[in-house]
């Protein structure tokens, strides 16, 4: 898929995704608690997603972190664009985009610990404390799995796919750009579904 095509398919999929509001734009919106989440509230909220400045994006280089769920899905096209349009000059942007719309690799441990209960296998491995492993170290995996899920399981069929065709473009485009296929392990782990 071309540039070009890529860039259409992002803007018909998400032409019709609704304003969060200015108080849904980030997901802190505290006034004493968290001034960098207010920055990025009050510089989005004068732009729709068609129209956020590449300045703006260069300058809020990971901002689409401190969207809320809501802010994501309206913002997030706006990154893919740039990313697209002007890989160079989006800088790390692409990179971010990329580490963030790819499953943590925790979920392989998870998946792993699960199948060794299921087969009684940890039974064998005494020297593990199977109690504080699952009350610890999985917590917390599973936290950031299930805050994955949360974000990116939103999306429409529609706009599902632009991602993946986002990924794909990533990397068939600028795949020498990423050493460890970063964008390939991102459609592995979760947006091949959406091919």
């Amino acid at each position: 898929m071309s540039a070009d095509e890529l860039i259409a398919e992002l803007n018909a999929s998400f032409q019709h995704e609704l304003y969060p509001g200015d108080s849904d734009i980030v997901t802190n919106n505290a006034p004493d608690y968290d001034l960098e989440s207010l920055q990025i509230r009050d510089a989005f909220k004068v732009h729709t997603w068609q129209t956020l400045p590449d300045e703006l994006m260069q300058q809020e280089q990971g901002a689409y972190i401190f969207l809320s769920k809501k802010g994501l899905r309206y913002y997030l096209p706006a990154y893919l664009r740039f990313a697209v349009r002007a890989y160079a000059e989006a800088d790390s942007i692409p990179d971010g985009l990329i580490f963030t719309l790819t499953l943590p690799a925790e979920v392989d441990e998870m998946i792993s610990a699960f199948n060794m209960k299921r087969y009684r296998l940890d039974e064998r491995m005494p020297a593990i404390d199977w109690n504080e492993y699952y009350q610890t170290r999985l917590q917390k995996m599973n936290e950031k799995v299930h805050r994955f899920i949360d974000r990116y399981s939103q999306f429409s069929l529609a706009q599902s796919r632009a991602i993946y065709h986002f990924l794909t473009h990533m990397r068939d485009e600028h795949g020498e750009d990423y050493w460890e296929s970063e964008p390939a392990t991102a459609i592995e782990r979760y947006w091949f579904q959406f091919a």
